[in-house]
């Protein structure tokens, strides 16, 4: 069973994903900007909002195979190199900021663009830096040759 390594931050990161759509909703309804896509094609936001769903579900499938923790902030017994781990090292991330571009080309306006970059920001500086010192802490060099052949995004 997994020990719990640093305090948990008290929002994990889906309640965070579902805050910001929220707030895209809210922005492109209540201050609009440029219309950016009209019509069928803002359909095309369902096969991205698909596809960040994928990265996401498939990330945690890969921790649940290798039998360690996924949640944050709790110590890993594995270090998870497979499958979608082999092209980017946080591929539950990359998949929730998929879903927020998703949401924006459905919603088709610039305004909701605008909350990508907060979300990020969010994420990288309350999960991910500290997690992966905790990962560098648990798996020291083999964490470390893992970081420097794979990116963090893509």
């Amino acid at each position: 069973m997994s020990a719990t390594v640093e305090k948990r931050p008290l929002v994990v990161p889906p309640v965070y994903l579902l805050l910001f759509i929220l707030g895209q909703v809210a922005i492109h309804r209540y201050w609009p900007l440029a219309q950016l896509f009209d019509g069928p094609v803002r359909y095309a936001g369902l096969i991205l909002l698909a596809g960040g769903v994928f990265f996401a579900v498939w990330g945690v499938r890969a921790f649940n195979r290798a039998d360690t923790a996924f949640r944050p902030m709790e110590e890993a017994t594995t270090l998870v190199t497979h499958g979608l781990y082999r092209f980017t090292r946080n591929p539950m991330y990359l998949g929730m900021i998929q879903v927020l571009m998703g949401v924006s080309v459905l919603l088709g306006s610039l305004s909701s663009w605008l909350l990508i970059p907060g979300f990020i920001l969010i994420i990288r500086n309350v999960f991910i830096l500290r997690e992966e010192a905790m990962m560098e802490r648990t798996f020291g060099e083999q964490y470390r040759s893992y970081r420097s052949g794979v990116r963090r995004w893509l």
